[in-house]
């Protein structure tokens, strides 16, 4: 989510040059891959602007081994699919090597990585869910599962550290066209990979209330991926890009909503659910991540659940960070969900812009 300029909290043909450097050394034990403990690498190889270009140098191998030394266990990698398309449908082997040197950097340390199609052809959750083609023209829609299907040939000899994510945030204008469009995706990455864990996502930007129609494929090696930022009042507070002034007064958590009168513009779908005064707690993260484990238990048969973003808006007071950062990786950790926190060293950071550790990290990891 962070600094998407959105809403989001509403509610190719034949062979790929392979390298050899994916393989793993002859004889070695492959230890296991947990993707329990994650941090996002945000704005690196998506949602890039004319500042911060595509694969800039800012992120690299030492990055990599910072994250590993904090504790984290995997990286989720959000990666702009539509820039990695030449113009006749081939894959771009020069937008995938920084994935490729990731996944390297990432390997040598143990680490496991998320390959999170971030956008893909006709599928943007900016402003409303801009572009929904993807989920309603199946011409398109089979160009994109072609994409898949390449994607997955390019990187079917990989072991079990690298993981798919078919779609971030998709946003379907019915939640059934998104259960046509995982199947078709699952379909083209399955003729060459398998058994590699497949994350799976709820409709509108990920959000809890509707995985409840969210299909579940017949298929052992699917995993189900949903977001969360509740309450976005104290997870984005002052954040321009959701309606919110730089005048807002301070939101704590726990703690009760203050008077947000002229700090949310007219009309703010917030203000319908949102009242000065409310309080703001622990048993309220509870109660979401609760239903979500209890339709889990009916319908996703013992596959896992992950949640793949959540996070904090610089804005927020340290110890309220913390403390929110906290109470959301307990709920993932007491139902045994594996987390990715948003993210690594932008508004949301474990690392803020000289590099030194945040409270968002201290929530994480107390020491």
């Amino acid at each position: 989510m962070n600094t998407k300029p959105c809403l989001c909290w509403l509610a190719l043909t034949s062979g790929f040059a392979f390298s050899s450097s994916f393989l793993p050394a002859a004889g070695a034990t492959q230890r296991a891959y947990t993707f329990k403990r994650g941090v996002n690498i945000s704005h690196w190889l998506s949602q890039n602007t004319d500042t911060l270009t595509y694969a800039a140098p800012w992120f690299g191998e030492q990055d990599v081994a910072w994250i590993a030394q904090q504790g984290f266990d995997h990286i989720r990698l959000p990666v702009d699919g539509r820039l990695c398309l030449k113009p006749d449908g081939s894959l771009d082997e020069a937008k995938l090597q920084p994935v490729d040197d990731t996944v390297r950097w990432a390997r040598l340390r143990g680490l496991g990585v998320v390959l999170d199609m971030h956008f893909l052809p006709g599928a943007d959750f900016n402003n409303g869910g801009s572009d929904k083609r993807a989920f309603e023209d199946l011409a398109l829609q089979k160009k994109v599962a072609d994409f898949w299907g390449r994607l997955a040939r390019r990187y079917a000899n990989e072991g079990p550290w690298l993981r798919f994510e078919i779609l971030n945030e998709p946003v379907a204008a019915e939640n059934q066209q998104l259960n046509a469009f995982n199947r078709r995706m699952l379909a083209a990455i399955r003729e060459s990979n398998p058994t590699r864990i497949v994350y799976l996502s709820s409709n509108k930007w990920s959000i809890f209330s509707t995985v409840a129609d969210l299909e579940v494929p017949d298929d052992p090696n699917i995993a189900i991926t949903v977001h969360y930022y509740e309450p976005i009042v104290f997870t984005h507070q002052r954040a321009p890009w959701v309606g919110f002034k730089d005048t807002m007064p301070p939101v704590p958590f726990p703690g009760r909503v203050p008077d947000l009168t002229g700090s949310i513009a007219q009309g703010h779908p917030l203000t319908l659910h949102i009242k000065t005064g409310d309080m703001l707690t622990v048993a309220d993260i509870e109660a979401g991540f609760a239903k979500v484990a209890a339709w889990a238990a009916e319908h996703a048969g013992g596959r896992e659940i992950y949640l793949g973003e959540f996070g904090v808006y610089k804005a927020a007071d340290p110890d309220s960070q913390r403390r929110w950062i906290a109470a959301v990786r307990e709920a993932c950790e007491s139902r045994g969900w594996g987390w990715a926190v948003w993210d690594y060293n932008d508004s949301f950071g474990v690392r803020d812009a000289k590099g030194r550790p945040t409270a968002i990290l201290g929530g994480l990891f107390p020491r």
